[in-house]
């Protein structure tokens, strides 16, 4: 008898009573069908994420997979005006009969879900457009005996046609994307694990140009990590702006007046520089942009390393490989591209470089501008790199590399570090530094810095970005500010 079989038979059980207490401290009490998803773990997330974001009156949220429907009585708690669907005839009865039990008023369930052939009529998505789309995503895997995916979910999410070898949340934008069923400002949060698909989603999202952060996350008894990931559309108040030539893009955005989150890009950057006031030089095949974004209280060696991380996460959505910053390990799997950063704004592939990052500031008044440049060498069609720059490469060693996917990719990248976003004004920040010195590790093993004519041995990130690094004779020194021009090079360790 196969699982769809057993699970049929389960449906002529006798319910099963359940309680469930909100992070609001009230308690539901209930009798869901054996093939309904109970309150767990993933709900109390899900749930607990929903109360971080705060309270929203008149906005506008759907939930798919609604389930035993706590979780929609929860946000409708929370002043939202609330859609609920799930693919499952029995969660939605069960949904109506517990809102009706306690009195909730204002939800409106509705059979439906991601299968492609639903009909409009009962087509959740056109019920939007929504201020938010939240989905506890069903284990992407086989479930055990305590996860269930019932026969009405097995049915609906096998007969998927064309689409049958895309994931869950590839589904999910498909239709949200076809149906314009996120406003402007709006954003997706979705419930995965760490492990199987999980580990891919940001990824996969980055690749189709959406914005991706964690937001809040569990850790299960059994070690195994529920995340909470808002999703969105980068930068809709910003402009993307493309030029033939430019002299400099930073200048660009430095001298107009742009809103956030807008960016340049140019074929040609005849003035480009770098850090220390090197000079950027641009060759066939190579790309240059600039984002304006928020300085706040952000200080310029985090901003270094948010875009360092933004380049190397871009990098791992065009080779289709979990972002390094979705752990260490990720971060460990990633590193063996021999893609590393050197502090602290070159990024290189096998100890050569490849891209550059100045992030720059002009105040005028009380108001203070901040861009950050990125120059790439995507390619090397003219061999000119390769035969006249020792020290330099282009990306090509990864493959073909496509412009506008690449913007598309980094732009994504770039929002996902810096955008104050309405809806979760939480900064993307616990992890980065972190991720930067684990990026830096491989390079920092092969290299140290010469102060003085002296060799030093690179031994900490500081939390305000500077380096701490150790002398022959033992003594610790650290780089207090990373403008600081100081009289040093790195050199080549002797083992």
């Amino acid at each position: 008898m196969n699982y769809a079989q057993k699970e049929i038979e389960r449906t002529h059980l006798k319910p099963k009573k359940y309680s469930w207490t909100s992070p609001l401290k009230v308690t539901y009490s209930f009798n869901l069908p054996h093939t309904v998803y109970p309150p767990r773990e993933d709900t109390d997330l899900l749930a607990e994420t929903l109360l971080k974001l705060g309270s929203f009156e008149n906005r506008k949220l759907l939930e798919i997979g609604c389930g035993s429907g706590v979780v929609s009585i929860f946000a409708n708690k929370l002043g939202w005006e609330v859609v609920g669907c799930d693919i499952n005839p029995l969660a939605i009865a069960s949904s109506r009969g517990i809102s009706k039990k306690f009195g909730i008023k204002g939800i409106e369930f509705i059979e439906g879900g991601i299968e492609p052939n639903i009909d409009n009529k009962i087509n959740p998505f056109m019920k939007g457009p929504f201020d938010l789309i939240i989905w506890n995503l069903p284990y992407l895997e086989k479930p055990n005996k305590d996860e269930l995916l019932g026969p009405f979910e097995e049915a609906a999410l096998s007969d998927l046609g064309e689409n049958k070898n895309k994931k869950l949340h590839q589904l999910l934008i498909d239709k949200i994307e076809r149906y314009n069923a996120l406003k402007k400002g709006g954003a997706i949060i979705l419930i995965h694990n760490d492990s199987g698909n999980g580990r891919i989603l940001t990824s996969e999202c980055r690749k189709r140009g959406w914005a991706t952060r964690e937001i809040n996350n569990k850790i299960l008894d059994n070690g195994e990590k529920l995340i909470s990931t808002a999703i969105w559309k980068p930068w809709e108040a910003g402009k993307n702006i493309s030029l033939d030539q430019v002299d400099s893009t930073n200048s660009f955005l430095l001298d107009g007046d742009y809103p956030i989150g807008t960016s340049v890009v140019t074929k040609n950057q005849t003035k480009g520089r770098g850090q220390r006031k090197n000079k950027w030089t641009h060759f066939k095949g190579g790309w240059c942009g600039s984002w304006k974004i928020s300085l706040e209280d952000s200080s310029p060696a985090i901003i270094q390393a948010k875009a360092a991380l933004a380049i190397i996460d871009s990098i791992a959505a065009i080779i289709s490989e979990p972002l390094p910053t979705f752990d260490l390990f990720s971060m460990s799997q990633f590193s063996k591209h021999n893609i590393v950063v050197k502090w602290p704004n070159d990024i290189l592939i096998e100890y050569k470089k490849f891209s550059g990052i100045l992030c720059e500031a002009r105040t005028q008044g009380e108001n203070t501008k901040c861009v950050i440049g990125i120059g790439c060498n995507l390619s090397d069609p003219e061999k000119i790199i390769t035969s006249n720059y020792s020290e330099a490469t282009s990306l090509i060693s990864l493959g073909e590399i496509n412009e506008k996917e690449w913007r598309v990719i980094l732009n994504a990248s770039i929002a996902s570090k810096f955008e104050k976003h309405d809806l979760f004004n939480l900064e993307e920040k616990s992890n980065t530094i972190i991720n930067w010195w684990q990026s830096m590790s491989n390079f920092n093993k092969k290299y140290g810095l010469l102060i003085g004519e002296k060799p030093h041995k690179v031994c900490k990130l500081n939390s305000d970005g500077s380096l701490q690094f150790i002398s022959q004779n033992g003594k610790l020194n650290s780089i207090q500010n990373i403008h600081e021009n100081l009289n040093y090079k790195w050199t080549r360790l002797v083992n």
